[in-house]
């Protein structure tokens, strides 16, 4: 069993990540964006790549889970981890499944005072005294994370654990998103959940944009001050979905994961689950299907140039258009120069 002192000498040595560059083991995170753009479903794979120790957000330690979403169902929680499973052609569900544990109970009030502490008889030295006098006194003191009869023991392998709150806005009681007290004492209480798991745990909170996305995360500013990762999850132009990290100590500052959204059956029923990696294009996916048909490059280029595809004036502007996109999927590994007799 580790000690109290073991682990803190741990941390001091360097910087620890659950999922590296992403999410920093003992600390707070927020994952912003607006509604309906899969902040829910990014949520899940991230609870994923902590179940099973996946690397593609970033290389991660395996740990447990709690997942807190009075917004899901959760039958409709379960069904989208089994995608995600599924997806990745997972066995042994049952192995990662033990180890999550899901609420969508909506009694989760961060905004009262006895949540991360516990009552605990503590020994008070004597300050004014040369002797070891003191006394013994009752102080609140940071817990380790129990709730709805599961309980995170730390002595007990996987050490690591991320607990997930799915939306913020519905852990705060009867208290509103943009009250700064509510959301002070919210965040001392996560910070009293961490230092009582000896900041073995990592906090990931979920919370909306307003209309205007633009403006950041909605409700009070602290959201996005006092939380050292924020992380955002946006849709470009050509609605690539990327995870954007807008804020956290560590040189992938400004950097982002891209991924998309795909549908899966599972047991009969249809969800979506985070696909992460660069969203091919409609060109690019034709010279996939063409070059698996076993056709040249010239034969695909030719091909495709018959189609319409790629928006192009001339047929020496469409080459180039060809060659660049041929070239990139080569650098990621869909088709390989040589094969087929290609040029």
């Amino acid at each position: 069993m580790q000690t109290f002192l073991q682990i803190q000498n741990r941390f001091k040595e360097k910087k620890q990540w659950l999922i590296k560059n992403l999410i920093p083991l003992g600390e707070i995170a927020i994952l912003y964006a607006p509604t309906n753009v899969g902040k829910t479903f990014l949520a899940h794979k991230i609870a994923l790549e902590v179940l099973t120790g996946s690397n593609e957000l970033g290389e991660s330690m395996t740990g447990r889970v709690f997942l807190y979403s009075p917004d899901t169902r959760i039958e409709d929680c379960k069904l989208r981890i089994n995608g995600l499973l599924k997806a990745l052609n997972l066995s042994q569900l049952d192995e990662f499944l033990k180890n999550l544990y899901i609420t969508s109970s909506n009694e989760l009030d961060l905004t009262q005072d006895s949540y991360g502490t516990m009552l605990e008889e503590v020994w008070e030295p004597d300050q004014d005294s040369y002797h070891n006098g003191g006394k013994w006194i009752e102080k609140r003191v940071p817990q380790p994370f129990e709730y709805y009869g599961c309980e995170f023991d730390f002595d007990e392998p996987p050490h690591n654990s991320l607990i997930i709150i799915d939306t913020l806005s519905q852990a705060l009681g009867d208290r509103s998103i943009n009250d700064d007290a509510a959301i002070r004492k919210a965040i001392k209480n996560l910070k009293n959940w961490i230092a009582g798991s000896f900041r073995q745990a990592s906090i990931l909170v979920i919370a909306h944009t307003g209309q205007n996305a633009s403006k950041g995360i909605m409700g009070s500013s602290l959201q996005k001050n006092d939380f050292p990762t924020v992380l955002k999850l946006r849709k470009k132009k050509n609605n690539q979905l990327e995870l954007y990290r807008e804020k956290i100590k560590c040189k992938a500052e400004g950097t982002s994961i891209p991924f998309v959204l795909r549908e899966i059956v599972v047991e009969e029923e249809e969800t979506l689950y985070v696909d992460v990696g660069k969203r091919l294009t409609e060109f690019e996916d034709k010279i996939i299907t063409l070059f698996e048909s076993g056709l040249k490059k010239d034969e695909i280029r030719d091909n495709i140039y018959e189609l319409g595809i790629g928006n192009t004036a001339t047929r020496k502007s469409f080459n180039s258009v060809f060659l660049r996109h041929w070239k990139n999927l080569v650098g990621m590994g869909y088709i390989t120069e040589g094969q087929h007799d290609n040029n």
